[in-house]
């Protein structure tokens, strides 16, 4: 019997959907290509060759730890950008199996899936050493020329432009011979001027900047985003990217209704829907003959998931956004451990199931906001009582590792289906499990696990067994 966990299983790319990737593989570049969650699923000989790793090193390793990254801010910088389907581009320095440092410059491509999910991140490098450096510039420019989105390149001192991409000579309707005679305010955005000079002083004070704005050139929503750039010669450069938004902008707007209408118009009425069930259950009127009950406890189980379920999209809907600040503070997780088994002790008792210490040491800190922690452990012990058989236990225990707190929860259940295993931590995914029957979800919870974790700059992984169990483990950094 063969025991899958999340951390090895990388499955290869899908030869079809890898296929604008492969003239970039098959080039002179260093290529990476990491999937949705951020682990390297394909890497080129070019780059194994210039850092010295071996293939089975790479596979699996989550791709921005190769980056020399200071408190994580480029990992969160190239996670937030590629996350929103937008192009990172940026120098970092990559760690060769040797230690050693390798200055690079860096284009990161996200590929979505029709539906606007990631489905996959294509790093391009090259080391900014010579020959290489002018390959760079050209492999830059093709990529350029193949976005969908219009892509500028500024001399602040000048203000004339150095390059266009072909969308945003088409957008212009300019030719090529006209880069290095215009500036922005020839182009259509000068009614935008102030914008963008806000824009480019935001450049020059942290080196990147970004706005929204509403474009009079065919009344669309922008996105613009603009970064500090410096040439092979040491000239310094803006690099402005102007992306059309009507549609997205359009879609956030109608989300928002749709979650007033879920918060206002279902939430409440549900709410007291679900008082009356149960005031009726407790013989507020009247005892109730066996079939009444019988189908006043189905109405109020029935509201209760409901209004799980709205619970849960309004927790997703907070969490996503941008805006979400997680305020970290020390949190000792044997205290942790002890009052997330003395929580959950009713719920277990209704399923018939026990939580258990599986032997948390002690002394163990993390910098997590408890709440949310909390949460995590909350959404975790109940998915693994639903899969658990009545008399069955489930374990959680906390220990240090390797500079981290970490956290386990492990069930006895059927395990996770292969089909779900490589979308387990995706939106409304729910186990097929028989037991699962006896209580529904909402399939966002782990989900929102994932979400909170990375929030908590953790990480969140599994093993399962079929007929064993799955044993789900969370780290976090510790003090």
């Amino acid at each position: 019997m063969t025991t899958v966990t999340a951390d090895a299983g990388i499955a290869p790319p899908n030869p079809a959907g890898d296929a604008g990737a492969r003239p970039a593989m098959d080039g002179n570049a260093m290529v990476i290509i990491s999937g949705p969650d951020g682990r390297i699923r394909e890497v080129s000989e070019k780059f194994l060759h210039a850092t010295g790793y071996r293939r089975e090193e790479l596979l699996g390793m989550i791709a921005e730890r190769l980056y020399a990254d200071e408190g994580g801010v480029l990992r969160a910088e190239i996670r937030e950008t590629t996350g929103q389907g937008r192009i990172w581009s940026g120098a970092p320095q990559v760690r060769a199996a040797d230690g050693h440092l390798l200055g690079t410059r860096c284009v990161i491509v996200p590929v979505l899936e029709p539906d606007g999910r990631s489905r996959r991140n294509v790093a391009l490098h090259l080391e900014l050493t010579g020959a290489r450096l002018t390959q760079m510039e050209h492999m830059i420019a093709s990529a350029f020329n193949k976005m969908r989105e219009a892509v500028y390149v500024v001399d602040p001192a000048t203000q004339y432009l150095c390059f266009m991409n072909d969308f945003a000579l088409h957008e212009q309707g300019w030719c090529l011979g006209e880069i290095g005679t215009r500036t922005m305010a020839d182009t259509d955005y000068h009614a935008e001027k102030q914008v963008i000079d806000d824009l480019f002083r935001m450049v020059e004070s942290d080196g990147k900047g970004s706005a929204l704005f509403q474009s009079d050139h065919g009344a669309r929503t922008c996105e613009a985003q603009a970064y500090a750039i410096t040439t092979e010669t040491g000239h310094h450069r803006i690099l402005l990217l102007l992306r059309d938004i009507s549609l997205q902008a359009k879609a956030e707007r109608d989300r928002k209704e749709l979650l007033a209408v879920i918060t206002h118009e279902l939430r409440t009425p549900l709410t007291s829907i679900k008082g009356a069930l149960e005031l009726l259950k407790a013989g507020a009127v009247g005892a109730l003959s066996e079939q009444a009950n019988s189908l006043v406890t189905i109405a109020a189980n029935n509201s209760e998931r409901m209004l799980g379920l709205i619970r849960d999209i309004l927790d997703m809907e907070e969490i996503g956004q941008d805006s979400f600040e997680i305020e970290s503070e020390p949190v000792d997780l044997s205290a942790l451990v002890r009052n997330a088994i003395e929580a959950h002790r009713g719920y277990g008792a209704h399923l018939g199931v026990s939580f258990i210490d599986g032997g948390t040491a002690p002394g163990v800190f993390v910098l997590a906001e408890p709440v949310r922690l909390a949460q995590v452990l909350s959404n975790l012990l109940s998915n693994a009582a639903k899969v658990t058989a009545p008399g069955g236990t489930i374990e959680i225990w906390a220990s240090r590792e390797a500079g981290c707190g970490v956290i386990y929860v492990r069930d006895h259940g059927p395990g996770i289906p292969p089909q779900l295993r490589d979308k387990l931590f995706s939106r409304f995914t729910k186990s097929e499990a028989p037991n699962r029957s006896r209580v529904s979800g909402s399939g966002l919870g782990l989900s929102i696990v994932k979400t909170i974790v990375e929030k908590l700059d953790g990480e969140i992984s599994f093993s399962t067994e079929t007929g064993k169990g799955t044993t789900f483990r969370v780290a976090l950094p510790s003090l």
